[in-house]
């Protein structure tokens, strides 16, 4: 910062700047809105929902490093509806030599009714008609 001239401080920027963009780059997991995965859902309307991440994830690392990230995923086995649009399912983590270097929120990206005794009767008969067909 404190450079005797503009020129020399200007230089050294550079060789910074150059340092940085040859060393490292930004790594991105996922964007907003991306699925990971189906959950299966317990007395729903419907018997899936998809998680998806809630927010865009992802960190700068060392060139090369990316190969080494292990990713951890932590969804709830049993979810029962109603689930509504927007509530956490879980979270990822992405994690590089036992270190967290990243975590995002997994969320319904559909709204899941509970199942009630009409649709339950409904799914009933026509299982036993299609069995009988």
């Amino acid at each position: 910062m404190k450079a005797p001239t503009p020129k020399v401080r200007f230089s050294e920027a550079e060789k910074l700047l150059d340092y940085g963009f040859s060393n490292y780059s930004y790594k991105s997991f996922a964007n907003s809105g991306d699925v990971l995965k189906s959950v299966y859902v317990d007395k729903g309307v419907h018997s899936n929902v998809n998680a998806v991440f809630e927010s865009p994830s992802g960190t700068l690392l060392k060139k090369g490093e990316d190969k080494n990230i292990e990713e951890i995923i932590n969804i709830q086995d049993n979810i029962s509806a109603p689930i509504s649009k927007g509530q956490k399912l879980g979270e990822i983590s992405y994690v590089l030599n036992g270190e967290t270097i990243g975590k995002a929120n997994l969320i319904a990206e559909s709204d899941v009714k509970k199942i009630g005794i009409w649709t339950f009767m409904e799914r009933l008969f026509f299982s036993w008609f299609n069995i009988l067909r």
